[in-house]
């Protein structure tokens, strides 16, 4: 498991550290299902079509447990853009990677 690093838009001091990104570890199976944190967002059906639904608590509960640099008690000040590449971050943990197709060789 490699950590996300998520560069903010500026720097910030809180708790006497001063920081421009932070780090955070990938949420666990104990985290996600034995502590019950389940998934941070959610696709729901509308009369419009599937529309995706993001759980703010949630995504809070795993920054409080996955907040590695410089941790969670320094993140509370973050402005609304550097709070939502936080939300991307934790989401994105969630989203199965696929490789990209190979070109056919001949």
């Amino acid at each position: 498991m490699a950590d996300t690093i998520i560069k903010l838009s500026k720097s910030y001091t809180a708790h006497d550290k001063s920081f421009d990104a932070v780090t955070l570890r990938e949420p666990t199976y104990s985290e996600i299902f034995r502590d019950g944190l389940g998934r941070p967002s959610d696709w729901q059906p509308s009369q419009h079509g599937p529309m995706l639904v993001k759980y703010p608590e949630v995504v809070d509960a795993y920054l409080q447990r996955i907040c590695v640099s410089p941790g969670y008690e320094c993140i509370g000040a973050l402005s609304a853009i550097d709070s939502l590449k936080l939300e991307e971050a934790v989401t994105s943990f969630f989203l199965e990677r696929k490789e990209p197709p190979k070109s056919p060789t001949d």
